[in-house]
């Protein structure tokens, strides 16, 4: 069983993520990306935590390691700023490849694993060090297993990532062509700490909101009581109780009525909930930047969208 982060981490990644730099030659035709040399296809990892079931939980990109014939894959999480490796997945690695023991360097309270690592269009990954997260992962047979690690946003800083959620396939870049550009609908994004920081537009109000690529629990989570009352409607009331570092935070669930955009684009809002927490262990990571809520991927799964950390704006279509 692969051990996830332990859950109160998990809940502060609700709203706060806890837990590739190529060529572009990709085309746009009917609006589709076609797969080219620097396109990379992504699958979804499916999360169960508190007992839900997160059926977009975390973007898994397959990646190869230097000296080893497996493909392994590796999520993505913006919300750190290194690549990581899980300790006991190294172990079963070394084991089966002794020689690469050699490539794992003691620092001062961690280690560091040095590999080259390429995604699986054979393209480089930036960073060939991965820090070695202690006690996590999997240490069975190497042939049982295939999710090694996390990468972190040093891969796309001062890079321009695209996603399309459609067709899971995802391009990083360091230009984009200006018929490619123009495709999109943008909005200032702000990129601190690790996080995504952009405005969401509802009633005519402007809210600052982080986008969290990893595990996203909720399509859109809130502490802001007005916002929320001013999107939902009473009916369909959900309640959502989960424990972070032993104390019981409770979500309170309602359907999205109300039209959410970024720029210029509604976001889709049939069969999808807003959560509402005064959680003071939650609120006050967002208070402290002058956030009002957090969304996750869930709402983006018809649009294509662009983290431009050249330009820093944040495009969708």
């Amino acid at each position: 069983m692969i051990k996830y982060l332990p859950f109160r981490i998990f809940v502060y990644s609700i709203f706060i993520s806890l837990v590739f730099a190529c060529k572009n030659d990709a085309k746009i035709v009917q609006n589709e990306y076609k797969i080219a040399s620097d396109t990379i296809n992504f699958q979804w990892q499916k999360l169960k935590q508190g007992g839900f079931t997160i059926n977009h939980g975390a973007i898994l990109i397959p990646v190869k390691l230097e000296g080893i014939d497996k493909t392994f894959k590796m999520q993505l999480d913006l919300g750190i700023d290194h690549n990581v490796i899980y300790g006991d997945t190294l172990r079963a690695i070394t084991s089966a490849y002794p020689a690469l023991q050699n490539n794992i360097q003691h620092r001062d309270g961690y280690d560091v694993f040095y590999n080259k690592i390429h995604f699986g269009n054979q393209q480089p990954i930036v960073q060939d060090s991965l820090m070695v997260q202690k006690n996590f992962g999997k240490s069975e047979n190497l042939k049982d297993f295939d999710i090694i690690g996390t990468l972190g946003a040093n891969e796309i800083k001062n890079r321009i990532l695209l996603i399309d959620f459609k067709s899971q396939q995802l391009v990083i870049t360091e230009k984009l062509e200006d018929w490619e550009a123009n495709s999109f609908s943008y909005t200032p994004l702000g990129f601190k700490n690790n996080q995504l920081y952009l405005d969401l537009f509802t009633n005519g109000s402007k809210n600052a909101v982080v986008y969290n690529t990893h595990a996203s629990l909720f399509p859109f989570a809130t502490i802001d009581a007005d916002l929320f009352k001013s999107i939902t409607k009473e009916k369909n009331t959900e309640i959502k109780k989960l424990k972070s570092w032993g104390e019981e935070i409770t979500f309170t669930g309602r359907d999205i009525t109300t039209k959410i955009r970024i720029a210029d684009v509604n976001l889709p809002i049939n069969n999808r909930k807003a959560f509402f927490t005064e959680a003071e262990k939650v609120s006050e990571n967002l208070k402290s930047e002058n956030l009002k809520a957090v969304i996750g991927s869930d709402l983006f799964m018809h649009n294509t969208i662009v983290i431009d950390l050249i330009n820093n704006r944040f495009g969708i279509k």
